[in-house]
């Protein structure tokens, strides 16, 4: 009689364990699929907001990208292409550019950011957009230079 209690105690057991491991991973399948949704909808950065704050001229030249300002001194008159290929050399920036004949250097990416034909990198000096391809623009001390990722006319 001893030897049916324990046989039935054990049948009765194990029912209930394989109840509490199903729930168990079931309750793991849940949490692993919350946590990978968390990360799937978290919100992205924008690509290039607008900049907010402008850098004050004086004895110096600045670039701003992404939020990012450069400044730096410059010995005369030189090309906004010019200055960025300092910074660039500096590993401050990096930037891919393409030359078109008559127009001068136009850039294509700024610190992995592509324009994509919709939007493309366009810079200002001294908050004014720019007419002409960036090695042909001079820039002079205390001039500000900003790009800014948007849509574009051409």
């Amino acid at each position: 009689m001893k030897d049916q209690k324990f046989c039935l105690d054990r049948i009765f057991f194990v029912p209930n364990f394989m109840k509490n491991k199903k729930i168990i991973i079931v309750i793991l399948i849940l949490s692993f699929f919350a946590l990978i949704s968390v990360k799937v909808f978290q919100k992205q950065k924008p690509v290039s907001p607008p900049f907010s704050s402008p850098y004050v001229g004086g004895d110096r030249v600045g670039v701003k990208t992404n939020e990012v300002s450069f400044k730096d001194n410059i010995t005369g008159e030189i090309t906004v292409y010019d200055f960025m290929s300092k910074l660039r050399s500096e590993r401050k920036i990096d930037f891919t550019e393409k030359n078109y004949i008559g127009m001068g250097k136009f850039i294509e990416t700024i610190n992995g950011i592509r324009g994509n034909g919709e939007k493309n990198w366009i810079y200002y000096v001294n908050g004014e957009k720019a007419k002409i391809g960036v090695s042909n623009y001079k820039i002079n001390m205390g001039d500000i230079v900003s790009w800014k990722y948007e849509k574009s006319n051409f």
